[in-house]
């Protein structure tokens, strides 16, 4: 017996003395009790008559499998053990556990975690709650034992449930509780002084404790950080544009230094207004410490303040408040990643730090175009982009000489391209135009060799694309749009162990990316690891369930696998999710109905054929899934005339297997320019 842990310990008259959770005692001084007598007449109390302890503690514990739970405090047992359980997954499991087999809803738990609505972000909290739960009770979503997951409807408890009759665990509250019984057979001026003496131990072992820790304890070293949103003080929703551009920037340059992984802005957005604490958001991203802050603006003057924090302590490690005027914003950038730098145990070249420390002079007019631009191109809908587009042209005739302001536009050309916004032919002349100028003006920009690359791609210059991306990740280690570009043209090119280890960097640096999920799910689809993808696509729909290349990827992977109605389904899910016209869904649901899975993909042929900007390889795509070869390879050649970037995929997608001894197919092939 190495210790004894214990939370608290109550004092004769009713009073407690407090301990540290999980307070551990040593071997001796539990043995001077048991000399005394006072420690055994404690257990054997406690194990003669349950009955001492608080009724209702009896009342509300439940059992499931080797689990027990205690519903009035929360706490949750294994095996008599306590497990750490936080304050939301402790709640949602307490509602599971109290209607086994019934199905909890979604927003039942919304009611119950954040009954005022102050989550911005419920469904991302949700998740976490549930996965946290998981991992305490070894649970899985694959093959569940005690929680399952009911697609878009919430959760179902489906071990068995039973009331507990005893105490689900031996601890000193537990012996205490014992010695409170059998105060009328120890005089209680003897019981007064053993107890006072166990408060003074305690207390006295606790001093000595920390101080030990104190003075031994090193602090470990910071690896990894996240930066977490800048607060927008101004109380003007309509500044939130520089907040979010300010937080961007941050994160831009830190992201440069090779040693420290940095968390992406897509995943480190997701806690914007978030009610978690530093220690849950850390623990999530998985990192060592975050930096969170805020941003004030007055007329032309800005005022930043920004602290470290580190995880595992919550303490902070700096802080510092920064009042520049507004077109000293770039040096304020560079100022702030410096003196975060210099607080993390991590190597710095000097030119990551010559990047740290550059700071272009642009106007303040310019700069505030520029983040207005970023902020609208981020949210990535076709009004949004083309505002964005909007803005970048105007910093740029306000600026001729500004680099970023042409590779952000050569990245919204991009998007509308994607998005089948724009004309594949008209996109990538004016992505290329504006890729290279960036490149031109600014060799040290990773974004502009990322955005370069992407071109090149499109024009099946595998080399050049290669070369560029990269470039990109040696400037910026932690760019997840340029690991996630580099891993699709390894893909094509058949280079599998490379691509995994993009995928991989991709997914470190952006956990909680739809764009990272998506392409782990692709991953396994193009290597044809069938039941893999599967599992991954559906736990990234129980994520994201209105993404709609996820339902994509999902129908697909069904019509793999033989399950044609459910490819169908996924279908539909993904039209509505990526925002369909009610019309068009009521098209497809009709033919759907009448004509079953081939039915629905040959009307959704006959509507593709009618959109103003045509997606040729989507339409290749439902003829090949038909099994209208002829069909398929005339799509795939109007793709491949139009610069539809997607023809590259040909090289890998299962749905082009039956079509590649066809002669014609042969030719797309060759005329690809794919290395042998």
């Amino acid at each position: 017996m190495d210790g004894w842990w214990v939370n608290s310990l109550p004092i004769y008259g009713g009073s407690t003395v407090c301990l540290p959770a999980n307070h551990v005692f040593s071997a001796d001084w539990v043995a001077s009790l048991q000399r005394s007598g006072l420690l055994g007449r404690m257990l054997c109390s406690a194990q003669r008559d349950t009955s001492l302890l608080d009724s209702d503690d009896l009342q509300r514990m439940l059992r499931f499998q080797q689990f027990e739970m205690n519903l009035r405090t929360g706490e949750i047992y294994k095996e008599g053990k306590r497990i750490k359980l936080q304050e939301q997954p402790s709640q949602v499991l307490a509602l599971l556990v109290e209607r086994p087999g019934e199905l909890v809803t979604r927003e039942e738990l919304r009611k119950k975690l954040w009954p005022n609505d102050a989550f911005v972000d419920f469904d991302h909290g949700v998740n976490i709650a549930i996965n946290k739960l998981r991992d305490a009770l070894g649970d899985s979503p694959q093959n569940p034992r005690f929680i399952e997951t009911l697609p878009r409807k919430g959760y179902r408890f489906i071990a068995a449930v039973e009331s507990v009759s005893s105490a689900p665990h031996r601890d000193l509250t537990t012996v205490a509780a014992s010695v409170l019984a059998e105060k009328k057979k120890v005089p209680s001026s003897r019981m007064t002084l053993f107890l006072g003496a166990v408060a003074l131990l305690a207390t006295l072992g606790i001093v000595l404790f920390r101080s030990s820790t104190a003075k031994n304890a090193r602090q470990p070293g910071i690896k990894s950080l996240a930066v977490l949103p800048l607060k927008n003080l101004s109380g003007d929703p309509t500044q939130e544009y520089l907040a979010d551009g300010m937080t961007e920037a941050l994160i831009g340059r830190l992201s440069g230094i090779r040693d420290l992984r940095v968390i992406s802005r897509t995943s480190a957005m997701r806690f914007k207004d978030t009610q978690l604490s530093v220690p849950e958001i850390a623990k999530t991203l998985q990192v060592d410490a975050i930096v969170e802050g805020s941003i004030l603006r007055e007329g032309n003057r800005i005022r930043v303040r920004a602290q470290l924090i580190r995880a595992a302590t919550d303490e902070h490690s700096w802080s510092e408040a920064y009042d520049r005027e507004l077109q000293n914003v770039l040096s304020l950038q560079s100022d702030v990643a410096q003196a975060i730098a210099q607080r993390v145990e991590v190597t710095i070249t000097g030119e990551e730090h010559a990047r740290l420390t550059a700071a272009r002079p642009v106007s303040s007019e310019v700069y505030e175009t520029y983040l207005k631009g970023m902020f609208f191109q981020n949210k990535e809908t076709p009004d949004a982009v083309r505002t964005a587009i909007r803005y970048f042209n105007e910093a740029i005739e306000k600026d001729p000489e500004f680099a970023d302001a042409y590779a952000r536009l050569s990245g919204c050309y991009a998007i509308l391209s994607y998005m089948s916004e724009m004309r594949y032919s008209e996109a990538f002349e004016a992505a290329k135009v504006a890729a290279q100028k960036a490149v031109d003006l600014n060799p040290n920009l990773d974004q502009a060799h990322e955005a370069l690359a992407g071109v090149a791609a499109a024009g099946r210059d595998w080399t050049q694309a290669e070369t560029e991306y990269r470039r990109a990740i040696q400037l910026n280690p932690n760019s997840v749009d340029a690991h996630t570009g580099y891993f699709y043209l390894l893909l094509i090119l058949k280079r599998w162990e490379e691509a995994g280890e993009q995928e991989r960097e991709a997914r470190v640096a952006d956990p909680l990316s739809p764009q990272t999920v998506a392409t782990t799910v692709s991953a396994a689809y193009f290597r044809r690891q069938y039941n893999d993808g599967l599992i991954k696509a559906r736990n990234a729909i129980e994520l994201y369930p209105q993404v709609s290349i996820l339902h994509d990827f999902l129908s697909n992977l069904y019509a793999a696998t033989g399950q044609d109605k459910l490819s169908a389904q996924e279908i539909l899910l993904a039209e509505e999710a990526g925002g369909a016209a009610p019309e068009r869904l009521v098209a497809l649901r009709a033919a759907y109905a009448a004509a079953g899975p081939q039915g629905l993909r040959r009307k959704r042929i006959e509507l593709n054929k009618r959109s103003a900007n045509i997606d040729s390889y989507n339409i290749a795509i439902d003829c090949a899934a038909v099994g209208d070869r002829a069909q398929a390879i005339l799509w795939l050649e109007k793709a491949l005339r139009g610069h539809d970037p997607k023809i590259s995929l040909i090289s890998v997608e299962p749905i082009f297997d039956g079509l590649r001894a066809d002669p014609r197919f042969v030719d797309l092939m060759r005329r690809m320019n794919f290395p042998t």
